[in-house]
């Protein structure tokens, strides 16, 4: 049994017929038949049974075709990484509100000095760049706290505030503290909506929460409609967004969160990773 016998078995399940198969396969029907009664006999059971019209996958020919897919999507995969490894790939996920790391200089200097790199940027909140993580489909992440720190090496930089953004109207009495937000529509962030939550309950405050969304370039957009104002990181000024807005600093420090750097636990971290992060340090 090998690579080549399995993507012909998951050709034939997927086309219905050996010759739909043997079509897409740029292959004669005989050979393609020859190959399947061969992985059969080598397996010492039946995969398909055979009918005028489509064919049928027993209960074993269906725990095959599944394992068949994993085993396919993992030699893939294999393959990606051991290419992308070869070309010095840097595979990033990082969170839409720490967009803009990229545009400092430091980072420009590093990517002027290693020219021959190449880079990959996955997007996605801090679960999903965890779970892009865990499952090497990225070398390093971009995050916020908080996160489940148990599996992964991290790299903390300081913590920064949260800033109130939005349209002059809501500035006409000063703002610095949560409890100044009291009257005023809020658009959060979904991943910071438990913080916030927590913290008024705790603060005994009263919020009026408005919009919820995914991403904080979504929540710049929300507070230029003039619906509300939108509670984001203060990193989040380097996104682009509408220079007439206006913002304040929110000194709750129970709000403040940090962005982190994130790499696999018990991997020995490749040396262009850790030259990336010491542009941070």
């Amino acid at each position: 049994m090998d690579i080549r016998q399995m993507k012909y078995f998951k050709t034939i399940v997927e086309e219905g017929t050996i010759s739909k198969a043997a079509q897409v396969l740029h292959m004669a029907q005989p050979p393609l038949s020859i190959q399947l009664k061969q992985l059969e006999e080598e397996l010492g059971i039946t995969l398909l049974k055979r009918g005028n019209k489509q064919i049928e996958l027993t209960d074993a020919g269906m725990r095959f075709y599944k394992r068949c897919l994993q085993i396919l999507d993992l030699t893939e995969i294999t393959k990606n990484e051991l290419k992308e490894s070869f070309q010095d790939v840097l595979r990033i996920g990082i969170t839409s509100s720490n967009g803009g790391l990229i545009q400092q200089d430091n980072i420009k200097h590093f990517i002027e000095h290693y020219d021959h790199v190449q880079y990959r940027i996955y997007e996605g909140s801090t679960y999903e760049i965890l779970d892009l993580l865990l499952s090497h489909n990225i070398d390093l992440g971009i995050v916020r706290t908080p996160f489940d720190t148990s599996k992964v090496n991290t790299f903390y930089l300081e913590k920064e505030p949260m800033i109130v953004i939005g349209k002059k109207e809501y500035f006409k009495r000063p703002i610095s503290k949560m409890k100044d937000l009291k009257k005023i529509p809020l658009i959060i962030h979904q991943r910071y909506l438990p913080l916030i939550n927590d913290y008024s309950l705790n603060k005994h405050i009263q919020i009026q929460i408005k919009v919820t969304c995914d991403d904080s370039r979504t929540s710049l957009i929300w507070a230029n409609s003039g619906i509300g104002v939108a509670i984001v990181p203060l990193s989040s000024l380097s996104l682009n967004y509408d220079s007439s807005l206006e913002y304040a600093y929110l000194e709750d420090k129970d709000l403040y969160t940090g962005i982190a750097f994130i790499t696999r636990k018990n991997e020995e971290t490749p040396i262009l990773i850790n030259q990336f992060i010491e542009c941070f340090k």
